[in-house]
């Protein structure tokens, strides 16, 4: 009877309140961009879709920070950046039914980052090296170089400003 009593009591003092300051884990937030800083479309990478004329979007800017990202002057306000690891290999074949080569792209590895506005995809970005990546549109590829690593607050805003507000985004397909 004594080692119940004592084993309840162990159970009742083991199991008590726990007192003091705790606090959950949260996510952490980034702080920058994946893509953090200006970029220029240089060239078509690879075109599975001819319908699309994207030679116009040569030479335009890409722009990516937290508080916003730009795309050929369409502006996106607070956007959310998901990113992830893929084999190229792998990314190629079954978005554009191409071999990496035939694509072009050098690395095993690519980073997929999808640019979000609230719960709409918006873009998707390969980022092959930190200053190339290659941005789809249409399901065409375009590739992207890095100009200028980061802008300043008043930059952005100056840049956010003079963008196009309407909504008017490239998706995978025309007119979406």
């Amino acid at each position: 009877m004594k080692k119940l009593v004592l084993i309840l009591l162990l159970f009742l003092t083991a199991c008590g309140p726990v007192k003091g300051d705790y606090r959950t884990i949260e996510k952490p937030a980034i702080n920058r961009s994946p893509l953090q800083g200006r970029w220029v479309v240089t060239k078509i990478q690879a075109l599975t879709d001819e319908s699309v004329d994207l030679r116009p979007v040569i030479g335009s800017d890409a722009i990516f920070a937290p508080d916003g990202a730009i795309f050929n002057d369409q502006r996106i306000d607070h956007p959310t950046y998901v990113i992830r690891k893929g084999k190229t290999d792998y990314l190629m074949k079954v978005g554009y039914n191409k071999a990496k080569d035939d694509v072009g792209i050098a690395g095993d590895n690519l980073f997929i980052i999808d640019i979000y506005q609230d719960e709409e995809k918006l873009f998707t970005v390969y980022r092959e090296k930190d200053d190339v990546a290659y941005i789809d549109i249409y399901g065409n590829l375009l590739q992207l170089v890095k100009t200028k690593g980061t802008l300043d607050e008043r930059q952005l805003q100056n840049l956010m400003e003079q963008a196009d507000p309407k909504r008017t985004y490239y998706s995978r397909v025309p007119g979406k």
